[in-house]
Parts: structure tokens; sequence; C-alpha cells
């Protein structure tokens, strides 16, 4: 669990500055800060943490890194970012693969809840948003990756023409995702290729409250 909590903390304030307020202010007001940010209510952390999850599947088994972590720029800690839950792109030969992706977080799972991640994925011709790019490439000017940043500007100025895209449904649930996932992914009509990854922990909502209580 220590790892995760690490995990987390860290998608809701960029380390660099908990180094800074650990040398300032000591660990135990960097710690106060950090609950600032964290939400307290069932419903925002659930969220927040299939967000985190599917982020992790995207870069560490889907090999597509997420260069900006949304949660730091949430605009209160108890609600939810607009936008696509995942915005992940790498450069594949000379051209840029995006992967938009749509998380889920239940204790339990329906297909209903699967249909409304697929709706949301389908939204924009099944292309990132607009402004969900844009917000990453703001957030890397802000960083000096202009370079990166100018491929996001330029993809959004084109109209991701010549862009790959491919898809992630992810679910976090209490129940199975399996034959709702699946049931999903043989129904599907398509032409993107579609990831579709269900975590399941039966203990959905004390594992959510653990983690978070824990910080």
């Amino acid at each position: 669990m220590e790892p995760l909590r690490q995990t987390i903390r860290d998608y809701y304030i960029d380390p660099n500055v908990t180094a800074k307020r650990i040398a300032e202010l000591g660990a135990s007001q960097t710690a106060a800060l950090l609950r600032e940010h964290l939400p307290t209510l069932k419903r925002a952390r659930s969220g927040d943490m299939g967000e985190i999850l599917a982020v992790e599947i995207s870069e560490h088994y889907l090999n597509y890194p997420v260069p900006v972590r949304r949660l730091r720029w949430k605009d209160g800690r108890e609600m939810a970012l607009r936008g696509d839950d995942v915005v992940a792109f790498r450069r594949d030969d000379d051209r840029l693969s995006f992967l938009k992706g749509e998380a889920k977080s239940r204790a339990r799972l329906t297909p209903a809840v699967v249909q409304q991640a697929s709706k949301a994925l389908d939204q924009d011709d099944g292309r990132p948003s607009r402004h969900s790019v844009l917000f990453v490439a703001d957030r890397l000017r802000e960083q000096g990756a202009d370079e990166v940043a100018r491929l996001l500007e330029n993809a959004v100025l084109n109209g991701f023409s010549g862009c790959k895209v491919a898809h992630l449904l992810f679910t976090f649930s209490g129940n199975s995702p399996e034959a709702p996932l699946f049931n999903h992914l043989k129904a599907l009509q398509s032409q993107k290729r579609r990831y579709a990854v269900g975590l399941q922990i039966n203990d959905h909502g004390e594992f959510i409250r653990s983690s978070y209580e824990g910080l």
C-alpha cells in the first residue's frame, strides 16, 4: 500500500514541490498542505483513484506516456475535472499516436457504466478533445517543454490529421469486469483500436478509503 500511496501523493503535488516544502516547513506541515488537496468524499476519491490507475495502466502496460498529472490542477478537491480522463501520446514513425482514455470506478460495474465510458470515448469523432490536448500543451509550455508542446498544438491546428488514435476503457470495480468488458468489445464497431482493462478489488470502497486515509 505504501508505494501506491506515494504514487497518489505525486498525482496531486509535484514531488519537487513536496521536497521544497519538507525542507522549508518540515514533514508534518507538508503533510497538512497535501491533505488540503485530497478529496474527502467517497465519490470524489473513487473518481480520482480510477483516473490515477488508468494513467498507470497507460504508462506501464500500454507504453503511452502521460506527461501531465491533471489532478494537480483541480478547481476544488471534491470536483471532477472536465475533459478526457487520459491524454497520452508518443511518436510512432514520425507521427503522433494518441491514447484517449476514460476511467470508471464503481463498487458494482454494470454494462450501462461501460456504455457511458464508450460514449465518452466516441465523442469528438473518437479523437482526444481539442481542449484536453491544449491543456496538456499549456502545461508543457510552462515546464519549458516547448518542442513537445508544439507537436500537440500542430495536431490540434491540423484536426489531428495524420495522427493515430487508440482508446483505453478502464474500469475499477468490486465485482468482476470480465463479462461487461468482453461483451462490449465483441459488439464494438469502432475502427479505432480499443483497449479494455478492468481491475477488480473485492473491497473496492475499503481499498479506496484505506489508500487515502493513510496519506
